[in-house]
């Protein structure tokens, strides 16, 4: 089977969507964190100066260490799930969920073109999907 799947009753829950949305969801969000927590290293000089700024950060700390969770979580996904799907789904849902928290943050509102971009990638990670279960 190129998606794993795991029967709960009644229902059948396709555990490697979860995975991926997980994944995407963990880069999506901290990625906009990271940008946020680490403002002002622009500020810094030296490579030691900006080791030291973003150390006395725990936010951006936290943040890089979700980030790095959503690596090492996509790696062991891609051991389980189609490399074609895994991918391009991963990949397009994090710029989703980029934007999404970016405009939460305030980093910008989602525009008609950003609300259209949003809604093409949802529709075609559903195709992908589609695609792979049949």
């Amino acid at each position: 089977a190129v998606v794993s799947t795991q029967s709960t009753g009644n229902k059948t829950m396709d555990t490697s969507v979860l995975k991926m949305l997980f994944v995407s969801f963990l880069w999506g969000s901290t990625n906009p964190l990271i940008k946020k927590f680490s403002s002002g290293i622009e500020h810094c000089s030296t490579i030691a100066e900006k080791l030291i700024f973003l150390i006395k950060r725990p936010f951006y700390l936290l943040s890089l260490l979700g980030n790095q969770m959503g690596s090492v979580l996509f790696y062991l996904l891609l051991g389980s799930t189609d490399l074609g799907i895994a991918v391009p789904v991963v990949n397009s849902l994090t710029l989703l969920f980029t934007a999404v928290v970016g405009a939460l943050l305030g980093e910008g509102k989602l525009g008609p073109k950003g609300i259209a971009g949003t809604i093409l990638i949802v529709l075609g990670t559903g195709l992908c999907n589609l695609n792979s279960s049949g």
